[in-house]
């Protein structure tokens, strides 16, 4: 418990240096909450106003930049509101500007904009990722704040901007307002799964971290975490914090002398399975001039059959809304599983919900896809362990990943963009209590393709406070432990069920080929009706190719003209998880 203490005091005064920044919508109701960002920092190239200085801040309504340049970017978008032209002297009057980043530098883009009459500005990124703004010739005479966005936040708030105003706040929310209290999505604990298996589920205890971020003093605040679920509410519990000061923090967290109970049902296998919410809320019982970080909340559930970071879908399938990519050679997408009680699980492979941008002309049809399973052999606890030496030019820290099993897709078509699809694993197997594994999603074609994220779901807070790398992703040779910024709940669900049905599924399917030797054609016979990917390896385990399959009246004829005499094994996954594994001879 002490180094878990410890771990705490250290992340809650990180929490609070982060949380005096922030980018978020305070109306309508649909846009309310905190955006991932970058802002652009005074110095060598800005002369924008410093948001580290508590009180630094615009509130204020947005408006599409129009500099009346005609044509759309290659985004879709129109090129007027790429701004880089100069904008008619009052356009933009007291308003916060919105605009596409594309053709020319951020500080022309803010130049115009302030010449124009913006009190702020912010750019939307052409991707679904957030990066640091250099202000280039211009940005030593931009004096408004500038921030950067992501595509898929911007989509949003363009969209919701067609039904009427949107009002932002952009700054430092320290001294902003009078009466004001509030927390932060990445600096709560949320379930430790959006998509939690019932052979292993055992509870969490929630926590968050909470300001004062008014100019007055309160006497009490209580804060209330809730669980609803299937069959209303499970759990309720509120804090009472007493005399908190103006720019006091509070860390109620498992261990301090501020903390929620745990909540439990009794054990595994004593939680109902369905959709629950975890919600905050904060209330010193009087008016909040800033109220929309009021109520945070965090959606999980679950079910029999799935392990994933990402909520679910009713299918079991995972979700899929945000496509982050920084890569030019090779990514891995990444899940880590460390459970007590992992063995009550077996996997026989994982759904994922690949990307191309079809947009603009991409292809993911033929792409190779892997999935790989990792036993994580490093030997450190946490990441606050000595024996955490994470360095991305030694990737010590990810040194001992030993290979357990991987499997191949390639996508037959375009339709599977963004769509969750099953990908089996070579051979299924059996978790250990305790031990760490990392599931990873792998494409060498990373310049083009990308994998799904489910921005629903927040992990920082977890890995703040018990500093475990949820989702480390691997970009051009480089390990990353804390994975995409804001970006924490790979869509990447690992198929579950009972280790004691392990190798059954190939039984019960009866896979047989006919004929056995073959010369150009097998008949594939299965106890099962539908579509179905066939995976074909050689004895060495290499990969002769994938295909999508359709089981009608239980069988299909698979061309095996192409291969090279010798004995394969074929593998077939159906779209309910299971598999059958048989071989076949080819003359």
């Amino acid at each position: 418990m002490k180094k878990l203490l410890l771990s705490i005091a250290v992340i809650a005064s990180g929490f609070a240096v982060k949380a005096q920044v922030i980018c978020a919508g305070v109306s309508p109701l649909a846009i309310q909450g905190n955006y991932e960002f970058s802002w652009a920092e005074p110095g060598t190239d800005w002369s924008t106003p410093d948001f580290l200085v508590p009180g630094t801040s615009v509130i204020d309504t947005l408006m599409m930049a129009d500099d009346g340049t005609p044509g759309t970017n290659p985004q879709g978008n129109p090129m007027s509101a790429e701004a880089c032209n100069p904008i008619p002297a009052g356009q933009l009057d007291g308003k916060i500007a919105v605009i596409y980043r594309n053709t020319c530098e951020f500080g022309t883009k803010a130049l115009n904009a302030e010449n124009a009459g913006a009190v702020a500005v912010i750019i939307i990124n052409r991707e679904d990722e957030v990066i640091q703004m250099g202000g280039g010739a211009d940005g030593a005479s931009v004096t408004i704040p500038v921030v950067f966005i992501s595509s898929v936040s911007g989509a949003q708030l363009v969209a919701e901007m067609q039904n009427g105003p949107v009002v932002m706040f952009l700054g430092n929310k320290f001294g902003a307002f009078a009466d004001d209290i509030g927390a932060n999505n990445g600096e709560m604990l949320v379930a430790p799964y959006g998509g939690a298996n019932s052979r292993q589920f055992d509870g969490f205890t929630p926590g968050i971290q909470l300001y004062n971020f008014g100019t007055n003093d309160q006497a009490s605040v209580d804060v209330t975490a809730t669980i609803d679920g299937p069959n209303g509410n499970y759990y309720t519990e509120t804090v009472n914090i007493q005399n908190m000061l103006s720019s006091d923090t509070a860390s109620i967290f498992p261990g301090n002398p501020l903390e929620f109970p745990a909540w439990t049902e009794g054990g595994v296998g004593m939680y109902d399975n369905g959709l629950y919410t975890l919600t905050y809320t904060m209330d010193f019982g009087g008016t909040d001039e800033s109220d929309f970080d009021n109520t945070l909340s965090s959606t999980f559930s679950i079910q029999d059959d799935v392990l994933s970071l990402s909520n679910v879908d009713v299918n079991s399938e995972p979700v899929a809304n945000t496509y982050p990519s920084n890569s030019t050679t090779e990514y891995q997408s990444c899940m880590m599983v460390q459970e007590d009680n992992a063995s009550t699980m077996a996997t026989n492979g994982v759904w994922i919900v690949p990307h191309v941008d079809t947009a603009a002309g991409e292809v993911l049809a033929g792409a190779e896809i892997f999935v790989n399973a990792y036993q994580w052999d490093d030997g450190w606890v946490d990441l606050d362990d000595p024996n955490y030496t994470f360095d991305p030019t030694t990737n010590d820290a990810f040194q001992n990943l030993n290979l357990l099993s991987f499997g191949t897709h390639y996508p037959a078509s375009d339709n599977e963009v963004e769509q969750p699809v099953f990908v089996p694993f070579q051979t299924q197997f059996q978790l250990q209590d305790g031990v760490r594994y990392l599931f990873c999603i792998q494409t060498f074609e990373s310049a083009t393709v990308a994998f799904g994220y489910d921005n629903g779901i927040n992990y920082d807070g977890n890995q703040g406070i018990f500093r475990q790398p949820p989702s480390p992703v691997h970009v051009d040779g480089e390990w990353y432990a804390a994975g995409w910024a804001g970006v924490s709940a790979p869509s990447l669900a690992l198929n579950i069920f009972d280790p004691a049905e392990l190798g059954l599924e190939e039984n019960t399917l009866g896979g047989t080929a006919f004929p056995n030797p073959a010369e150009d054609k097998v008949k594939v016979t299965l106890n099962a009706e539908g579509d179905a990917v066939l995976t074909v390896a050689d004895v060495t385990g290499k990969v002769a190719f994938t295909a999508p399959i359709t089981l009608v009246n239980g069988s299909t004829t698979v061309d095996i003209s192409s291969l090279a005499t010798g004995v394969y094994t074929f593998n077939v996954a159906l779209e309910s998880g299971a598999t059958s594994t048989f071989n076949v001879v080819k003359k």
